[in-house]
């Protein structure tokens, strides 16, 4: 791609370049020379349409919060969602895949509905918590997905919970692609104190992870035990590749100690993969993704 690339897409909002170390939660990685931040439905279509007939790559992001960009940069247009966040709470909701957690909790507190509450603190944009089958503290976004909207082969389309083939940190959309605009949540009505108390529940039990730059868990839980304890009957907490240090609170979390390049958070990665197998027998399996 050169300067005339995206001389056709003056239309639509844009930054470049887009510093990674600056937008992603783990501060590391290059850039890419553009990122776009569509507003509504209708501008999202608009704009993957184009790319795709463009023959332009894209990736998309909400808040970067468990995403590694590679140290070269990426020549992928960026498309960010984080302008697409409207949220309406009825009997139901629906919520626009840039919306936050935070912005969502909210208005459903507005509207005396529960259900979304072991999302509170959780550092996600819904499009990405949709994506992964997010959860915290037991319970899992699938759970309360009734329906989700998605840009796909060149339309939107709506697609079941069921469509959504949902498992532990698993969507169809990891498997099929497709991108997550907006979904509709089931919620049910509650009073104010019995949403704060569960909002409060959870907060707590997030109380413990580590603070400073990282992904969040880095590790899936593979069945029947915690990639975090693993990881540290293996003797790995504390461990130091450059800047990159597996915390010392919780093993499952990779922090960015400084000036951690992606390269030494990658190898990082691996040793802990080779470690736990080794020692183990257990193949852990990333919930991040790459950005390459």
């Amino acid at each position: 791609m050169n300067e005339n690339t995206f001389k056709g897409y003056r239309d639509f909002a844009s930054e470049t370049p887009f510093a990674f170390s600056r937008h992603s939660s783990i501060g590391c990685g290059g850039s890419a020379k553009i990122a776009f931040y569509p507003r509504s439905v209708a501008e999202t279509t608009a704009l993957l349409q184009k790319l795709e007939r463009d023959g332009i790559p894209y990736f998309v992001v909400g808040n970067m919060t468990n995403i590694l960009p590679a140290d070269e940069g990426t020549d992928k247009a960026i498309v960010c969602m984080k302008s697409l966040n409207g949220v309406a709470v009825a009997d139901s909701a629906f919520v626009y895949a840039g919306a936050t957690s935070g912005a969502l909790l909210s208005a459903c507190k507005r509207a005396n509905k529960s259900g979304a509450e072991f999302l509170s603190g959780v550092p996600c944009t819904l499009g990405g918590a949709l994506y992964m089958n997010a959860g915290a503290g037991g319970a899992y976004i699938s759970e309360i997905v009734e329906s989700v909207l998605v840009y796909e082969g060149g339309e939107t389309r709506i697609l079941s919970v069921k469509d959504c083939a949902y498992s532990y940190k698993k969507s169809a959309f990891m498997e099929n692609g497709g991108v997550i605009l907006g979904a509709s949540l089931r919620l049910k009505t509650a009073d104010a104190a019995t949403i704060e108390t569960r909002e409060e529940y959870y907060k707590d039990r997030r109380k413990h992870l580590p603070k400073g730059r990282s992904m969040g868990c880095v590790f899936k839980n593979p069945e029947g035990a915690f990639a975090g304890d693993l990881i540290e009957r293996s003797g790995l907490k504390g461990l130091r590749l450059g800047d990159a240090k597996v915390s010392e609170e919780h093993a499952n979390f990779i922090i960015n100690d400084g000036n951690a390049t992606a390269r030494d958070i990658r190898a990082l990665i691996s040793l802990i993969k080779n470690a736990v197998w080794s020692q183990y027998g257990v193949r852990l399996e990333e919930e991040i993704r790459y950005l390459t």
